[in-house]
């Protein structure tokens, strides 16, 4: 419990579990209890994830809250490197691991918004079309397949998956949303207007005008540095402003294993951000380079393995 109980610290740092997110906690617990499994991740694909479910490229500001169980893509709120006040107005975003270059999207403004898009169009989170119409045609194509596999969901099963979407619209009072692809290309084209500076991902930099701005010339060598070249990384955080530090953090962070997300975890912890330093350590744990006491020998002998240590 404890182990737990500081995992969930971890991932929410200085914030609250918003009350929406207990009260979908809460309900999803009830029904486990009564009998029906995790109701949600049975009936809407949503599984509850507040303990620190993470992956080489989440976001440090990012506190996740779900996944789908499926190529470990996941949701979370976008704090902005802690400058949100809550995170019942913190946008929502997801972390789709498997879509290398574009991992991470924005996806709704808040909370509910993300619920009542997710109750029957959450494949517009972790897939990409042209247009809204290329968006509904492969809607019908998915239907249509349904329809004909016989591995599909009983009359039953969808009645009752039916049921508890109206039971959470009703309970959470959800907005309707009723073009959900020109809802995300709005709120994703807004965001980059509000941008102090740009990443090659597009969740950007935005933070309150108090943290300054982002010169020319510190654009453009941002859009020049390799985020895996460390001593490029360290040389533009030793002199970049701190919304281009930030950048530069963002980009480095959707990658995986190598030294630069190291010079930028130290960067974050001396510069107050101390609860994405802590996430950020915490998901490169794997890959933090041994120290030579912890070194071990291997013998294979037989197909097994012997342990001696040096």
């Amino acid at each position: 419990m404890k182990e737990q109980d500081e995992a969930i610290r971890m991932n929410f740092g200085k914030y609250e579990i918003p009350s929406d997110l207990k009260r979908l906690m809460e309900l999803d617990h009830w029904h486990e209890i009564k009998g029906n499994m995790k109701v949600l991740d049975s009936t809407i694909g949503l599984m509850l994830e507040v303990e620190g479910f993470r992956y080489y490229c989440t976001p440090c500001d990012v506190v996740v809250f779900g996944s789908n169980g499926c190529d470990g893509i996941h949701y979370g709120f976008l704090t902005d490197f802690g400058t949100v006040d809550t995170l019942d107005e913190a946008p929502i975003v997801c972390i789709s691991p498997m879509s290398f270059g574009h991992t991470n999207k924005l996806i709704a403004r808040n909370f509910r918004d993300f619920l009542s898009i997710h109750l029957d169009n959450s494949e517009l989170f972790y897939n990409d079309f042209e247009t809204e119409a290329a968006y509904l045609k492969r809607v019908a194509e998915w239907k249509c397949e349904e329809e004909e596999s016989p591995y599909g969901d009983t009359p039953e099963e969808k009645q009752y998956a039916e049921e508890v979407k109206e039971m959470l619209r009703t309970t959470f009072e959800l907005p309707v949303i009723d073009h959900p692809y020109e809802y995300i290309r709005a709120i994703q084209e807004e965001r980059r207007k509000q941008a102090c500076i740009l990443t090659r991902e597009s969740l950007h930099v935005v933070l309150p005008d108090k943290f300054g701005t982002a010169s020319d010339d510190e654009k453009q060598w941002l859009e020049q540095i390799e985020s895996r070249d460390e001593s490029s990384v360290q040389a533009f955080l030793e002199k970049a402003s701190l919304p281009s530090a930030l950048a530069i953090a963002r980009d480095v962070g959707a990658q995986a294993d190598h030294p630069s997300l190291l010079i930028v975890e130290r960067f974050l912890d001396n510069h107050g951000f101390d609860d994405e330093a802590v996430r950020l350590r915490d998901q490169m744990e794997p890959f933090r380079p041994i120290e030579k006491e912890e070194l071990t020998t291997f013998v294979i002998v037989g197909g097994d393995h012997i342990i001696e240590e040096e």
